[in-house]
Parts: structure tokens; sequence; C-alpha cells
């Protein structure tokens, strides 16, 4: 039987008793009902996983003896989605939620020209990224990086593998046509898409221009498909649970 996994970012390979988070606490006791001496599994989110045995130390409190650390290795294609706040934030969190279950690496916000939602819920959006790892049971938490401005992202060290996704004419080729292996960003514009000035920096600067297929996407639609085609192939993933 599959043991519930609950993330503790504080968990170490040193970690024979663990003081468990109050999130923790509340679902092994009051969702789960679970009693003193259950089992459950742990990530730090960082690749260890253990399994620890529940001991209550109160009401509202428990602890873990922990046992059978294991690291695990990360995946060999790192995506990063670069992507501009939408003005619903509700779609942003669904694209979040969604990215990161496939096996996105992080998220990097970028303030386009276009952009009219510049609001970060920071900790909310970490919550939701967290509750996305634990649901697919995977154990690294990706990145949510701070929102920066697109010329500053245009300073960032060249990739071998980058792409940018856009609607303007010019010649694209299907993003379809590649996959990873290794780190490599995405880039994917506002509702209203990039500017052609943004466009023509980004090819500049090695990303490559790519198509998404014949249909105009919403920004977060864009952003899950192009998470989709690059990490979902057989090159880059063996098998998915459902």
């Amino acid at each position: 039987m599959t043991l519930p996994l609950f993330y503790e970012p504080d968990l170490s390979e040193q970690s024979a008793l663990l003081q468990l988070g109050d999130d923790t606490v509340r679902h092994c006791l009051q969702v789960l009902r679970m009693r003193e001496g259950e089992s459950i599994e742990l990530t730090n989110g960082k690749g260890l996983s253990a399994t620890g045995i529940l001991s209550l130390t109160g009401k509202k409190s428990a602890q873990a003896s922990c046992h059978s650390f294991f690291l695990h290795q990360p995946a060999r294609a790192q995506l990063t989605l670069c992507i501009s706040p939408l003005k619903n934030p509700q779609r942003m969190e669904w694209l979040l939620e969604k990215a990161t279950e496939i096996g996105m690496a992080g998220l990097q916000p970028i303030i386009c020209q276009r952009t009219e939602q510049t609001k970060w819920r920071r900790e909310r959006l970490e919550g939701i990224l967290v509750s996305a790892m634990l649901q697919s049971r995977q154990y690294f938490l990706p990145s949510l990086y701070d929102p920066i401005d697109f010329n500053q992202l245009m300073n960032f060290p060249t990739l071998k593998e980058q792409w940018i996704a856009h609607c303007a004419e010019g010649t694209k080729n299907s993003l379809s046509n590649y996959s990873l292996s290794g780190e490599a960003r995405m880039l994917i514009g506002p509702e209203g898409d990039f500017t052609p000035k943004e466009i023509s920096e980004a090819i500049e600067h090695k990303y490559l221009p790519v198509d998404l297929g014949s249909n105009r996407l919403r920004s977060e639609t864009a952003g899950l498909v192009a998470v989709s085609l690059l990490l979902l192939s057989s090159k880059n993933q063996s098998s998915f649970r459902l």
C-alpha cells in the first residue's frame, strides 16, 4: 500500500526524529484520521524522502521517527517556464498546478510590455506548488522565482535549449519537433502576445521561435501545451502513473 506523502522542508538524512509541520499534522490527524504508530512518507522537495512513524506530542502536534532514507535522482530534462503573469490569477494558478504535475522544474514570471497584471501572490502559489508535487508523488519542488522584466531575462546566460512561442508572422518550427536533453527555457507571452521588438530581441539572444499548433491558444493553455510537448515525449519520460 502506498503511504501518504507529505512535504517537510527540514527533512535531512540526520532527521532521526522530526517535528512535523502544522499542515502535515492537520492532514494526518483531521483528514486521514491517522493514529500513533502509523507510517507516512516524507520529502524535503529536494529529492530526499524517508518513511516516518507517527508519534503524537499533543492534540495538534506530532513527530515522526524517520528511517529508510532515499535520495531520488532529478530528471534529465529541467524545463523552466518563463511566462507573463495573467490578468486572471486563477488561470495562472491552474497552469502552475498542472505544469508541476507534468514535471516542470521552475517558473519564472516575466513582465513584458503588454503585461497587465503585475501582482504576485507568492505564498499562495508556493502552496499550490507543494500540493501539486505531493498529488503527483514527486520529490522535487519546482523553483518559483520572483518576477523580472523581460529585458532582465535576456541578460541571463544563453542555454543550449531555449524557445519563444509567439503568434506573429515569421519563420517558426513546430515545438513538437524538439525534445529536451538538459536545462531549458520556454517563453510564453502575456494576453496580446509579445511585441515585435521583444520577439526580435529574444531571437537575437538565441531563442528559437516556435509555434504550438494551428489554433490560437490562451496564454495559460499555451504554457501547458509547451510543457506537455517537451516533457511528455517518450524521449524524456518513461511513464506516468494515473
